[in-house]
């Protein structure tokens, strides 16, 4: 029964794919193509019939009642470029509930999001989630910060002015007796959290302040006095239309974070009581394995602590692991995104748990060479591109709907899994293609005979060349190359 589940899905994947064929102008079949993406991974995986069905419910029910998700991960997240993509499709589909949670990113000396820009005065204390033991709590943004100074504030400048509706912001930070007086400013409108604001919720570290306004910036000033004894801590904020339906996507992500970093949330459990979260993507594990290409042996355990903590949060939330793009580092592509691969789908399976494995679906092992010499990822063979990070957040978008439609055709089946990919033979002919280039570096040319099916841009990613190389030295004047034809390679 497995391989028919497995040829099922390769077949719905396809399809939906192939019905949405240009991305913002880019071409999504042509891009699938020349990545070797395999569509037939364009799944969230469920391992139970009442997990398919919470799940099918979950957005079926988001024109009536407001579905939150979030989605943690490292730097290819924080950026923001996945997420909003993802979001701009989800949000036609099942609904926009606003755009969700913000960050001042300058005050925490840190690149920011590309939907706005932030700056700051003042002097601030930093802390982010991939420190062991941050020096400052942690909400659910992974990031906070604190000032003691007298003149402080930021402002967020939107790339896009937030359209005028009727919002709640929804604002984290420290109540107590040292918090200082501060105001919001959104272009016309003004909010002071004053004495008498900040005593009515005594015991709560959060606000929630209507807005009805067009948001081109927002800005947070402290209000003091030369002789006030202050701290303002600051945990960000989220802008929620006031209407209780739709989907909110949630960005929570930073830079350098190993699987742990989530586990360092020391606010995340009584933020979430406001943020009210239906499902979460735990898209972690690069900086698990890069460095040492292994898996670290107390990773399994932390994944279950958790699957345990969010489930602690609310019961019946929907948890996606996720599997890493393959990676090359130090002269080696990492073994342990095949390894990591498969323990995030055992852990998946042992404790019911959705899974998306991005590792498969965007090509496995070799292909990240491929991705850079497209322009998908960049030179360091660890991060992508815009257009990179664009496609995943395509594809994650795309995963979500396939997962539906397969629960729709398939009400009555308890799995949608599906077989991981064996890589020992392209392993192997990668360390051939190796081998032979260590050769050719005592002075002799390495060169490649055409087989049937080649195209100029896989004989370059086998390689680690650019195209351009080889049509250079091969006086290439196109990418046609014919059967037969020996290209040099260096």
């Amino acid at each position: 029964m497995k391989y028919r589940i497995v040829f099922i899905v390769s077949v719905i994947a396809l399809s939906i794919l192939s019905s949405k064929k240009r991305v913002y102008g880019q071409d999504v079949s042509s891009e699938i193509n020349l990545l070797k993406v395999d569509t037939s991974y364009a799944f969230f995986q469920y391992h139970s019939l009442a997990t398919a069905k919470r799940f099918a419910d979950l957005f079926a029910n988001a024109n009536n009642k407001r579905v939150v998700l979030f989605h943690f991960g490292a730097s290819h997240i924080q950026s923001e470029i996945v997420t909003t993509r993802a979001k701009e499709y989800l949000y036609e589909e099942f609904g926009n509930a606003g755009p969700g949670f913000f960050f001042p990113f300058s005050a925490a000396k840190t690149y920011g999001s590309i939907n706005y820009k932030s700056t700051h005065t003042g002097e601030w204390v930093l802390a982010k989630s991939f420190q062991l033991q941050p020096k400052i709590p942690l909400g659910a943004r992974g990031m906070t910060v604190e000032t003691r100074a007298k003149v402080a504030g930021f402002t967020l400048t939107m790339n896009t002015p937030i359209p005028k509706e009727e919002y709640e912001l929804l604002l984290f930070f420290d109540n107590n007796d040292l918090t200082p007086d501060f105001k919001i400013t959104a272009g016309d409108f003004e909010f002071i959290v004053d004495e008498s604001v900040k005593s009515t919720q005594e015991g709560k570290n959060f606000l929630i302040i209507p807005i009805n306004q067009e948001i081109k910036e927002f800005s947070l000033n402290l209000l003091t006095t030369e002789n006030d004894e202050h701290l303002f801590r600051f945990y960000g904020f989220s802008i929620e239309k006031k209407e209780k339906k739709g989907l909110l996507y949630q960005s929570f992500g930073v830079g350098a974070s190993p699987f742990e970093a989530v586990l360092n949330l020391e606010k995340l459990k009584e933020q979430s009581e406001q943020l009210k979260p239906d499902l979460v993507i735990l898209d972690y594990g690069t900086n698990n394995i890069l460095y040492q290409n292994k898996v670290p042996s107390n990773l399994p355990a932390n994944v279950g602590k958790a699957i345990t903590q969010f489930r602690e949060i609310n019961p019946d939330i929907l948890i996606v692991l996720t599997s890493t793009q393959d990676l090359f580092y130090k002269g080696r592509y990492i073994d342990a995104g095949i390894e990591f691969a498969k323990m995030m789908d055992s852990i998946a399976r042992e404790n019911d748990v959705m899974y998306w494995n991005f590792y498969d679906l965007s090509g496995g092992y070799g292909q990240i060479k491929n991705w850079e010499s497209q322009g998908y990822a960049q030179k360091d063979y660890v991060h992508l591109t815009s257009k990179g990070y664009r496609l995943k957040g395509y594809l994650l978008n795309k995963s979500i709907l396939n997962s539906l439609d397969f629960y729709a055709a398939n009400s009555e089946r308890d799995s949608l899994t599906i077989s991981l990919k064996n890589y020992d033979a392209v392993k192997e002919q990668i360390k051939v293609v190796v081998q032979s280039n260590s050769a050719g570096m005592g002075g002799r040319t390495t060169t490649y005979k055409v087989r049937k099916g080649d195209t100029l841009s896989e004989i370059a990613a086998k390689y680690g060349v650019r195209v351009s190389t080889l049509k250079r030295l091969n006086n290439l004047r196109s990418d046609l190359i014919r059967i037969g034809q020996v290209l040099k390679i260096r």
